[in-house]
Parts: structure tokens; C-alpha cells; sequence
């Protein structure tokens, strides 16, 4: 009679289990997102003197790319993992002329690279049906790999000589951090039900750490904007 009672627990134990991870499922969700940047990657800058000079430019890739995952706790409320991708690249030319004894050196690069973008943010959700939503956190920005190549000229008018030798690095001088912190901000409506739903959403980041100081002539856009459209599963 006991091992009845206690086959009959065992089954209905296994019953409420396998039905109730159908309900811990519909908890994660997980699908891509495609952006635009609204903003450049890198801000640049020139400067000049009787010593020298320096010119940094950028083209702005405007694409964003990449993964992105939902653990949500409540029908409202939940945290969100992305992980998203750029393309990035700049040019560098750099002058150098010492008046007093005539030397002279000018260095040319392009860098080319990748860029990830790691935001964790909690998130809440209004409404039934179109719902609206708000979400923030902070964003880690990891860099690399990075690739630089050009030339490096140096002489001296005095002596009329000068030589030029390649440049290929993988550890470019502007880009010696790799990882640099921000918040993050987003707006948008999710559209759909069931696992399919469609998430058109305009994103804001404040990065608090920057590859040069301000006024630095190569440095993130320390205000970035884009609008991003996410696809969950």
C-alpha cells in the first residue's frame, strides 16, 4: 500500500514536471538585431603647429549587428543581453619637424578593426498587446582584433638623408585599452505574440571611458544613437 502511494507521487511529481517547463521556457528569449547608427563611431580632429601636425578621419560603417537574449521574470518585466558588432576603421597622419637641429619624421596609418558591444539591461514592458517599453543598464565596449599598417618616414634637412619603413601593427598606439565602460538607454514597442515578436527600438549610450581625453583628436563618439530592430524567438 505504501510503495502505491509513493509510485503515485513519483508520477504526479513527473506529471508537474514536465508540464511546467513549457511555462520556465516561455521565460527565454532569444534572436538578433540589425542597426543603424545615427552618430559616428569615432570622433576626429587635426592640429598644427610650427612642430608639426596631426589629421585623424573616420568613415562611419552604418550597420550594427549581432545576438541578443531575454530572461523575463514577469510579463512585464525582465533583463536583455545583446551582443553587438561594428566595423570600425580610421586613418592617422602625424608630422614632426624639430627646428633646432632639423630632424623630421611623418608617420601615416589605417586602422582597420572590430568593435562588440555587451549591454545588460533590465527592461520594462506596458501594455497587452503593441507594448511599449524602457530598458537601461550599463555596456561594456571591447575592441580588437585591430590590424594598422603604413609607413614611417624619418631624416634631416641638415644632413639632406631620410628613410622610410613599413608600419603593420596589431597594437595600434590609439588603441592600446581594449575595454571601456558606458550606460545605455532604450526605447521602443515590441509587436507580436506568442515566441515571434518584432522590436523597433531607438538606443542611447553615454560612454564614461574614452580612448583619449577630451579635445583628444581620435576618441568614440561619447554620444552614441542608433536606431536598432530586434527579431525574438
Amino acid at each position: 500500500m505504501m510503495n502505491f502511494v509513493r509510485d503515485g507521487r513519483r508520477r504526479r511529481g513527473l506529471v508537474g514536471f514536465v508540464f511546467a517547463m513549457p511555462l520556465f521556457g516561455q521565460g527565454i528569449h532569444v534572436g538578433l538585431k540589425l542597426g543603424v547608427p545615427l552618430t559616428p563611431y569615432f570622433d576626429t580632429g587635426d592640429t598644427g603647429s610650427l612642430h608639426g601636425s596631426a589629421d585623424y578621419s573616420t568613415a562611419t560603417r552604418r550597420y550594427t549587428f549581432g545576438a541578443s537574449g531575454e530572461w523575463r521574470l514577469t510579463n512585464a518585466f525582465g533583463f536583455e543581453l545583446d551582443a553587438l558588432y561594428h566595423r570600425i576603421g580610421y586613418s592617422g597622419t602625424v608630422n614632426f619637424f624639430d627646428s633646432a637641429n632639423g630632424n623630421f619624421s611623418k608617420s601615416t596609418i589605417d586602422v582597420e578593426g572590430n568593435s562588440w558591444d555587451f549591454p545588460v539591461m533590465a527592461k520594462y514592458r506596458f501594455g497587452h498587446r503593441m507594448r511599449p517599453y524602457a530598458a537601461g543598464g550599463g555596456v561594456l565596449r571591447h575592441l580588437g582584433p585591430v590590424r594598422g599598417s603604413g609607413e614611417l618616414t624619418t631624416g634631416s634637412l641638415a644632413a639632406g638623408t631620410s628613410s622610410t619603413s613599413p608600419l603593420d601593427t596589431s597594437e595600434p598606439s590609439d588603441l592600446r585599452k581594449r575595454f571601456y565602460p558606458g550606460i545605455t538607454v532604450a526605447g521602443g514597442v515590441e509587436i507580436g505574440a506568442g515566441r515571434f515578436r518584432v522590436l523597433p527600438e531607438f538606443r542611447y549610450t553615454r560612454w564614461t571611458a574614452n580612448v583619449s581625453g577630451s579635445g583628444g583628436l581620435l576618441r568614440f563618439a561619447p554620444n552614441q544613437a542608433e536606431v536598432v530592430v530586434g527579431v525574438l524567438f
